[in-house]
């Protein structure tokens, strides 16, 4: 079995919603890989989101591909090519892009969702020095006491973490794999417009993407 059809065949039935979490600010690549001894670029890439939403699927795919064709690259959504209903293998893709110039295949997923609690303290505390609390012993103790004793809370927030992989066409194989790290979810649109952002950035600065030449 090809790495192409394996790694597609895993990650299957994986939720894309975790793509679309909040700012650029927390969403982070986290490791990059490119395969050494390849020296093509791509500029025509099929571009596919895996999970149950088919609307997050949409929204991801074609921002995708809008992104890239401002960057010269073109790019198709798997959407077009792809019911939702059917099932994404290599048979599935090779039949979808036949006679087609796409030349590379992206594929991102989610990997895994981490929950982390955080004690966060009371916020009453407010110093001021040379004054206020701090004038005396019998006024700055009561406050510094009340502020101790008053309890803090705990809120709870989601890492997701996603992988996002690109196949050549020709060889089946595996030439650039990233993962990237959102830390508390809040808007899809800032994300999937995040995210994009930072992948492409990472594919060109790889050298995998180049312009699509007019024929």
């Amino acid at each position: 079995m090809s790495s192409f059809n394996k790694h597609l065949g895993k990650t299957a039935g994986m939720l894309i919603t975790a793509i679309f979490l909040s700012a650029c600010a927390n969403t982070k690549i986290s490791q990059s890989w490119v395969e050494p001894d390849n020296k093509r670029s791509y500029d025509d890439i099929l571009i596919i989101g895996i999970g149950e939403s088919e609307q997050n699927r949409r929204a991801y795919e074609s921002h995708f591909v809008e992104s890239l064709r401002a960057v010269g690259t073109e790019a198709e959504a798997s959407y077009k090519l792809i019911k939702s209903n059917e099932k994404i293998d290599r048979d599935t893709v090779d039949k979808a892009i036949d006679g087609m110039d796409i030349d590379g295949v992206l594929v991102t997923h989610m990997v895994a969702v981490d929950e982390e609690t955080i004690y966060r303290p009371s916020m009453d505390y407010m110093p001021m020095y040379g004054g206020g609390y701090y004038g005396g012993l019998y006024s700055y103790y009561p406050h510094v006491n009340s502020y101790v004793t008053r309890p803090g809370y705990y809120t709870t927030h989601e890492t997701y973490t996603l992988e996002t992989n690109l196949y050549d066409v020709e060889s089946e194989e595996l030439v650039w794999s990233a993962r990237s790290r959102t830390f508390s979810p809040e808007s899809v649109q800032e994300v999937i417009v995040d995210l994009t952002k930072l992948l492409i950035k990472d594919l060109q600065e790889k050298n995998l993407l180049k312009k699509k030449q007019p024929k």
